[in-house]
């Protein structure tokens, strides 16, 4: 009897399985859900708005760039907070692996990214990234590694 409580318990909370079912997000949902998590980034690195590149970035996020180790969303703010005399022109991620485990995810590709220092010409250079994503409470992806490298010649 105590069983049966239980479990019309668990049911009236959970819904039935093929409810539960439905509301799990589809690794196709995940994909493009995390493919515009990363279009959210470059528009925000172009338009050089600090704020909405750390809203990409999960409160306990470790930025890896060259050389370096930046933890936590505010610090990773602060980064990307430019001078007036840098211009960021255009910036694009390009996903080569993408593979997603429940509430994680590992995301390795290029990106490229054209930017002008003072009165230096443009200047465009890619490099190859490693992102490990999480899928948050408010079932958001943000990203929870980023490191980045020149790849070898």
């Amino acid at each position: 009897m105590l069983l049966s409580i239980v479990g019309a318990a668990a049911l009236a909370v959970n819904g039935p399985p093929a409810a539960r079912a439905a509301q799990r997000p589809s690794a196709e949902g995940d994909s493009l859900a995390i493919v515009n998590a990363s279009r959210a980034f470059s528009a925000a690195y172009v338009r050089n708005d600090s704020s909405a590149l750390g809203a990409v970035y999960a409160d306990s996020a470790v930025l890896m760039p060259p050389g370096r180790e930046i933890r936590g969303r505010s610090a990773i703010r602060r980064y990307f907070s430019w001078g007036p005399r840098y211009r960021q022109i255009a910036h694009a991620m390009t996903s080569l692996r993408l593979t997603i485990n429940g509430n994680m995810a590992v995301d390795a590709g290029t990106w490229t990214s054209t930017s002008q220092r003072g009165d230096a010409p443009e200047a465009t250079r890619s490099e190859r990234y490693l992102i490990v994503w999480v899928r948050e409470p408010d079932q958001r992806w943000r990203i929870l590694y980023d490191m980045w490298h020149i790849p070898a010649p």
